[in-house]
């Protein structure tokens, strides 16, 4: 059982609090360079590295996009402002679940490309059919997931990938082809990481 904070060690605590500062941290020019949220330190240097969370809908009012989580990572502070770096998405589970009942099958891809200005990323691609399919027609699937994510990583620069990626689009284009083969009743890009950025 933890024991009770003497009132020197709880005035302490104020005291350190009273210490700190709030930074604004901002999300990266591609995503508007909106401010996504605030937190605290006694040193600037000590925000540096930090992974914030949010949601696409935070960032864009867009209530559709709530199950979109975001994570970005402080890297400059200038002032009271703390920058971002998009490092990475993913779907909430609870979508995935809603996605994924009895009687369908979920079809998983998980690729490593290089975006067209020399990013790389893994990227997890996702598709849902309506009902239980033969191995063939899910190898089929997994193949356009994979052919459509690469090409768009050799189109698009990182920025561009990534947005597209979040917002849907690169999605809606996988499901498109996919519904050739068989009908579906969702596709995603359910993750994206940030392996390594290019050498400037």
């Amino acid at each position: 059982m933890a024991r009770p904070k003497s009132k020197r060690q709880a005035a302490a605590a104020r005291d350190k609090w009273k210490m700190k500062e709030w930074f604004v941290v901002y999300a990266p020019e591609f995503f508007g360079s909106r401010e996504i949220g605030l937190t605290p330190a006694d040193d600037p240097e000590k925000v540096k590295g930090r992974i914030i969370e949010t949601t696409l809908k935070d960032l864009t009012g867009d209530f559709t996009r709530g199950q979109v989580k975001l994570y970005f990572k402080i890297y400059d502070v200038k002032g009271q402002n703390a920058y971002t770096k998009f490092v990475g998405h993913k779907l909430s589970r609870s979508y995935i679940r809603s996605l994924v009942r009895r009687r369908t099958t979920r079809i998983d891809g998980i690729f490593n490309v290089t975006t067209k200005d020399g990013y790389k990323l893994r990227v997890m691609g996702m598709a849902v059919a309506i009902r239980r399919i033969q191995t063939s027609q899910e190898k089929a699937i997994r193949e356009i997931i994979k052919d459509i994510i690469y090409r768009k990583a050799e189109e698009l620069n990182y920025a561009d990938f990534v947005l597209e990626s979040v917002q849907g689009r690169i999605a809606s284009e996988i499901a498109r082809e996919v519904k050739k083969i068989y009908p579906i009743k969702r596709a995603e890009i359910r993750k994206i990481k940030v392996l390594e950025e290019p050498r400037a």
